[in-house]
């Protein structure tokens, strides 16, 4: 989401007491360099019409999400430039990831004054090659220039294993000096806005990602894509290119997709946006594909095919409920409700796989399952929108100690729709629920529902306390 015309911000000090205080009291916030100015260019939202000439994110709140339908922007979007929610309990914000002033200084390095989402995975590399990547959705730079330095997407690179201080931006891609580069650019043909990544993973040593070609914003919360696709890099993400065959056809236009995507392998309007997980059954590496339609009201249905097939579309396989099909027809739902901006991966503190998203609520929330395919457990609240109601996305990083090993720590990305740029948070899984699978060999009935249920809220247990929100300042 984006608020105000500004032009890109002047660097320098402007030290905030405010903040450091209550980033003491939290306990976590990191304040490398002051707060500024976010949330990019006007005008908001696009007016889709399909022509591209107006751009949008995965934003919104509420379902609010790529844009609305018509000025002004939204009934919850006053124009302002967003905060930094100051956190304690259960889950706190580490730093500002990007946009002005923020310690990775997005602005001179990368021409990056608003981006979202944050999709991190693991390049695979040995040694001092190792890289988590970040790639992120439509991203602004100098809205005081024509076009406002407007770009699909973006992709960064980071060697930081600290996080507990914040997460530095090695490089990105770039087009020229100051300015990171669009890895996959849209065709700028009418009935295409944009196209913006949804799933990363690497293969093989070849970097991957699932990406979608966004036809039209449709009713807050809702969008339309044209179609789904692979891309490709052999370079540690520096160079992208579709995987032939890998088009899965939406709802918009399927004479869209590109040629060098190849003849589009089915029409499966469920499986647009996607989530990646690694994972060995039987002796065999594969990857999981969890997948929802587009927009925010989906839920998640589960392929998986052997890692070195990742390019074969003909070679997935998906879950029906007891077993694994080739017709694309007969998945069923593995994660329910509505499952936005989803990520999943294996908590070797919890010894489960745990799946991330942004639930009807508009709450981040947690599941769990000693199955890819689970049953996944009820939901715990790991940030809710009565503390920051303008969230949305939850991508775990891999780097975590609960994912690596038995540390309490989860990081993860969370974009706010009216700061329009990615914050790092943290969780402590230490201080969530005990819960217990349920015995399937039990003839038993059992009052330990553990696993089931919903955990509270902690904005309303108080485990989570909003202690300050610090506005970040127009330009």
């Amino acid at each position: 989401m984006r608020s105000r015309s500004r032009r890109r911000p002047q660097r320098g000090p402007h030290p905030v007491a405010a903040v450091i205080t209550a980033s003491l009291i939290a306990g976590s916030l990191t304040l490398w360099s002051p707060i500024a100015a976010a949330a990019p260019c006007d005008p908001w939202p696009p007016t889709g019409d399909g022509t591209g000439s107006s751009t949008g994110s995965l934003s919104g709140s509420q379902g609010g999400s790529l844009g609305a339908p018509s000025t002004p922007a939204t009934p919850w979007h006053d124009g302002g430039s967003g905060y930094i929610p100051i956190l304690k309990g259960l889950t706190t914000t580490v730093e500002l990831l990007t946009g002005p002033t923020s310690p990775n200084d997005t602005v001179d390095r990368f021409g990056i004054s608003g981006t979202d989402l944050g999709i991190l995975w693991d390049n695979g590399a040995s040694g001092n090659d190792r890289r988590i990547m970040m790639a992120l959705g439509d991203t602004m730079g100098d809205c005081s220039v024509d076009g406002d330095e407007w770009r699909s997407n973006i992709l960064f690179r980071s060697s930081d294993r600290e996080l507990s201080d914040g997460m530095r931006i090695n490089d990105a891609p770039m087009e020229r000096e100051g300015m990171a580069k669009s890895i996959l650019p849209r065709s700028s043909l009418p009935g295409e806005f944009t196209v913006i990544p949804t799933a990363g993973i690497e293969v093989g040593g070849k970097q991957y990602l699932r990406y979608m070609s966004v036809a039209s914003w449709d009713e807050p919360g809702e969008w339309t894509t044209n179609y789904s696709a692979l891309a490709k890099s052999e370079d540690n993400g520096e160079n992208w290119a579709p995987v032939a065959g890998s088009g899965r056809i939406g709802e918009g236009n399927a004479a869209l997709v590109p040629e060098n995507v190849g003849t589009p392998y089915v029409t499966q309007p469920t499986g647009q946006m996607s989530a990646f997980l690694k994972h060995t059954d039987g002796g065999v590496d594969y990857v999981y594909e969890y997948m929802t339609p587009s927009g925010r009201s989906g839920s998640a249905k589960l392929a998986r095919v052997p890692a070195a097939q990742i390019e074969d579309m003909g070679a997935y396989r998906f879950w029906d409920g007891s077993t694994w099909v080739a017709d694309h027809a007969d998945a069923r739902v593995v994660l329910d409700g509505q499952v936005s901006e989803l990520s999943v991966t294996w908590s070797a503190r919890l010894g489960r796989f745990i799946a991330l998203y942004t639930d009807e609520n508009n709450n981040i929330v947690m599941r769990q399952a000693s199955t890819p395919e689970g049953p996944w457990s009820g939901k715990d609240i790991l940030l809710s929108y009565q503390h920051v109601p303008t969230l949305y996305g939850a991508f775990a990083h891999p780097w975590s100690p609960a994912v690596e090993s038995n540390g309490k720590d989860l990081y993860f990305t969370m974009s706010t729709w009216d700061a329009y740029n990615v914050f790092l948070m943290k969780t402590d899984l230490s201080k969530l629920q005990t819960r217990r699978p349920p015995d399937p060999n039990s003839r038993m009935r059992t009052a330990d529902d553990s696993w089931t249920r919903d955990t509270p809220d902690p904005a309303d247990t108080g485990e989570t306390v909003l202690v300050d929100t610090i506005p970040i300042p127009e330009g």
